[in-house]
C-alpha cells in the first residue's frame, strides 16, 4: 500500500492506496471512530484496488475546524471518489465508517456493494453509546492530570478508548453518537453484507440482527470470540468472509 495525500473540502486528507490501483474496480475502506486505515490494511494486505481513507481527525488526517457530522464527513467521501474518478465501488465502512458510507448513499453517492464491518448504523436516543459518552466526560473531569495509559486502567473495559480519549474532538463525537441512519439504512437499494464479532461491545451483536430484519438485500456473517475490532480479533475467518464477497 502507498501512503498519499490530498486536500479534500479544505483539509489535508491521509488515505493508502494499492500499487495496482484501477477506479473503475476501486474497493474504498472508511474506518471507525479514530482509528487509522494501516490496521485494516495489513490484516487485508496489499490488495489490487483497495483505497483506504482517513476520514478528518484521525489517522493523520487534519481536524475539521466545525463540528461535524455524518453529512459533513460524507460530503467530503463523495468530493474524494470524485477527485480519484471512483463512481461505482464497493464501499466498506467499519463502525462510524460504515455510517459514513450509509449517509453518502442516502445522499446521492452511488455504489455497487456494502460492506459493513460492526456498523454504527443505529444511535437510539440515550442509549449506550451517550450514556458512556456522559461517563467518560465525567471521567475526565474527576482524573484531568491522568496520562492516557493509566485512564483506560482506572475505567477498565466499561468505558472504551472512543469515549475517554475524544479530546478536541469531542463535539464531533458527541454529534456523530446521536446519529440515528436506520432508515436510510431500511431504504438502501443493493447488496449489503454485515460482518459482525459475536461479542461486539460497542456495536452489539443484537443490533447486526435489527438491521437484516430492515433490509431485504442484507446478509449477515458472524465471527464468534471476536468484538468490535472483529478483523484484528479473528484475522483468517475475516479475510475468508470478506474475500467471498469481492
Amino acid at each position: 500500500m502507498i501512503k498519499r495525500e490530498a486536500i479534500i473540502s479544505g483539509l489535508r486528507v491521509t488515505y493508502l492506496i494499492s500499487s495496482e490501483f484501477n477506479p473503475e474496480k476501486a474497493l474504498v475502506f472508511l474506518p471507525g471512530w479514530k482509528s487509522p486505515v494501516d490496521l485494516f490494511c495489513k490484516i487485508i494486505g496489499d490488495i489490487p484496488n483497495l483505497l483506504a481513507i482517513n476520514l478528518p481527525g484521525w489517522g493523520g488526517s487534519e481536524i475539521p475546524q466545525g463540528t461535524w457530522g455524518l453529512i459533513e464527513y460524507a460530503k467530503l467521501v463523495q468530493e474524494f471518489l470524485q477527485k480519484l474518478e471512483i463512481n461505482n465501488p464497493i464501499l466498506i465502512g467499519h463502525s462510524v465508517g460504515g455510517a459514513v458510507a450509509v449517509e453518502y448513499l442516502n445522499n446521492g453517492g452511488r455504489a455497487k456493494k456494502l460492506i459493513l464491518i460492526g456498523g454504527a448504523i443505529i444511535r437510539e436516543r440515550l442509549g449506550r453509546s451517550q450514556i458512556l459518552f456522559l461517563a467518560a466526560k465525567t471521567f475526565r473531569f474527576l482524573f484531568p492530570f491522568v496520562n492516557k495509559k493509566w485512564r483506560q486502567r482506572l475505567a477498565g473495559k466499561s468505558l472504551s478508548v472512543d469515549y475517554i480519549e475524544a479530546g478536541e474532538m469531542e463535539d464531533i463525537y458527541k454529534r456523530l453518537i446521536s446519529e440515528d441512519k436506520q432508515e436510510a439504512f431500511s431504504k438502501l437499494d443493493l447488496p449489503t453484507i454485515l460482518i459482525w464479532g459475536k461479542n461486539d461491545k460497542a456495536t452489539p451483536y443484537s443490533q447486526a440482527e435489527r438491521l437484516k430484519n430492515l433490509n431485504s438485500q442484507v446478509i449477515l456473517e458472524t465471527i464468534t470470540e471476536a468484538g468490535h475490532y472483529c478483523f484484528l480479533d479473528k484475522p483468517v475467518e475475516f479475510r475468508k468472509i470478506f474475500f467471498k464477497y469481492l
